[in-house]
């Protein structure tokens, strides 16, 4: 059964492609693979390593984000790619909005919610104040340690996707967007277990997320009349774990240390500026660009240029090199 999405030709228009990942989609859609039965060769040691962090504050979140496919709307807010911007619009989602979201969250999903959920509901500040933290400190014990190699999958991804869209165009981008994904002119198909209906977009346009925990097919976000989100799963790669990290001084024995200083920082600030990287690593613009080269070659970053000033991202074996 699939979705099937109508697209008018303003909302061809109107493609988008995210610019890195949605933080807070990604932090919540993680709960959800943490309590799946078989979550999938790439995200299961990510699993096995998570169920041993998870906060006391996290443990009533599985309520409102169980293994199936169902969340409540709130939990995802619409543009926000920080997670403090999203968990800001979070704890500012009008009672009306709360109520509705968590009823259609019951009906899709059979869910029996917790006594708190009515203090939810009714929009209390301190049960939304309760969640938004809940919601940190799940990402700071799970999602925190592997945000490197996070930003290097999905850009790996999105780096793709935008190459095809220069290079090919936009019925090649969505063509091989994901094998659950099918493209037939105007209409695009998102495969689905649970659903089977049309969703005409009318001309608000769509936007394209890579994403690592959406599961093994794509998922629609609708809200309003804002952009429809699709988020799909970011290209196959294993995921990190805690178990091999190289110390601190065997990345700098390959590369030597400062062209693995330039490559730790170009990770940990994912898309940086060669000047931005100059003052980070300690060294002048001329000697960051020799080493952006040098790791642009080996295949280890990508340099895309807005402007007048180069940016530089990891790739995923980049992303790994320096996690481990």
């Amino acid at each position: 059964m699939p979705l099937r999405i109508h697209l008018t030709q303003d909302d061809l228009l109107r493609v988008s492609l995210a610019p890195g990942p949605a933080l807070l989609t990604e932090t919540v859609t993680s709960l959800r693979v943490l309590q799946q039965r078989r979550p999938g060769p790439a995200l299961g040691p990510w699993q096995r390593w998570a169920r041993h962090r998870i906060p006391r504050s996290a443990h009533a979140l599985r309520a409102l984000v169980p293994a199936g496919r169902a969340i409540p709307d709130f939990l995802t807010p619409h543009g926000h790619a920080d997670l403090d911007e999203g968990l800001d619009a979070l704890l500012h989602t009008p009672r009306t909005v709360l109520r509705a979201d968590l009823e259609d969250f019951v009906q899709l999903s059979g869910a029996r919610l917790p006594a708190w959920a009515d203090d939810l509901a009714s929009g209390s500040p301190r049960t939304l104040d309760a969640v938004a933290r809940a919601l940190r400190d799940w990402h700071e014990a799970v999602i925190a340690p592997m945000s490197g190699h996070l930003h290097g999958r999905i850009e790996g991804t999105r780096s793709t996707a935008a190459r095809t869209l220069l290079a090919e165009g936009l019925d090649a981008l969505l063509s091989g967007l994901h094998p659950t994904i099918t493209w037939k002119p105007p209409v695009l198909e998102l495969a689905s277990a649970h659903h089977d209906f049309d969703i005409p977009l009318k001309g608000r346009g769509l936007h394209l997320v890579p994403s690592v925990f959406c599961g093994r097919g794509a998922a629609l976000n609708l809200v309003d009349d804002q952009p429809a989100v699709v988020f799909y799963p970011a290209a196959p790669d294993p995921l990190w774990t805690p178990d091999h990290r190289p110390g601190p001084d065997a990345l700098g024995a390959l590369l030597g240390p400062t062209r693995a200083a330039v490559l730790r920082a170009v990770v940990a600030g994912h898309g940086l500026t060669t000047g931005e990287l100059a003052r980070r690593a300690g060294i002048s613009a001329a000697t960051v660009s020799h080493h952006t080269t040098l790791l642009r070659d080996a295949g280890l970053i990508t340099t895309h240029r807005v402007g007048p000033h180069a940016h530089h991202v990891p790739t995923p074996l980049g992303t790994r090199l320096v996690d481990g």
